[in-house]
């Protein structure tokens, strides 16, 4: 018996470890945080301009200094924050909030369509330069197909209900030996409600040879605007944005 309970602890052991491990690889990317020793600094987020091309960047730092914040996408290209500087020496930015010490802002980037970011450089006016460095975007790997999400964006529909699309920013890998094709109404989008909207039916088909990668925009229609994704749904898979959307 006693050795019965120690095999039973030993497997509860590995499990426990094996768990841990889980969700270590299932975590989302933010918040991230970075540093230079005297400033801290986080990201809860990033969302897409609404407007056109560009990627907001949800930012906090202490709130005893001027801040510039350069973004750098995967490709070593960068580009500066249009509201820079990050934090003015005189009355803030009217999006600007405070709290506990900290200053926590919104910033617009000017950025292409399809920018992969790979960090934030932040540059203090009175400490040394730091990196904040992304972790990665939300994949999820399934049957013959690998999902990738870059963003999403609600358009509202201007109407007296208060409904609108979510545009999602996605990218599909073809790992079969066949060609692919696929529209909006292959996804859904789930909600903090565990609601499930379905993508938009109609659109034109888009085609992904074997072996081949494709990045385009799913709309999903007719979502209430209390809803906030939480997760995406294709070919059995379930790819958890709620971190990012």
């Amino acid at each position: 018996m006693k050795e019965f309970n120690q095999g039973r602890s030993l497997l509860g052991a590995v499990i426990i470890f094996a768990l841990a491990i889980i969700l270590m690889h299932s975590a989302q990317a933010f918040p991230l945080h970075g540093s230079n020793g005297i400033v801290n600094a986080t990201v809860y987020g990033v969302m897409k301009y609404e407007y056109g091309d560009g990627l907001y960047a949800d930012i906090s730092a202490i709130d005893i200094d001027v801040y510039d914040i350069e973004l750098i996408d995967i490709d070593n290209n960068s580009y500066q924050g249009n509201s820079g500087p990050y934090r003015s020496t005189l009355n803030g930015f009217p999006t600007e909030t405070k709290y506990n010490g900290s200053v926590r802002d919104m910033l617009l980037f000017d950025v292409p369509k399809d920018i992969i970011v790979k960090r934030l450089r932040i540059v203090p006016s009175n400490s040394n330069p730091f990196y904040i460095n992304w972790t990665g975007v939300p994949e999820v790997t399934g049957y013959n197909a690998t999902l990738r999400f870059y963003g999403a964006t609600f358009e509202p529909n201007g109407m007296r209900w208060r409904q609108g699309n979510w545009n999602l920013d996605l990218n599909i890998s073809n790992s079969a030996n066949q060609t692919a094709e696929y529209n909006s109404s292959s996804f859904a989008l789930i909600d903090q409600f565990g609601w499930v909207y379905s993508g938009e039916e109609g659109d034109g088909l888009k085609t992904i040879p074997a072996g081949e990668s494709l990045r385009f925009n799913v709309k999903v229609p007719f979502v209430s605007e209390i809803s906030r994704p939480m997760a995406i749904l294709f070919k059995g898979m379930k790819l958890d944005i709620s971190t990012w959307a």
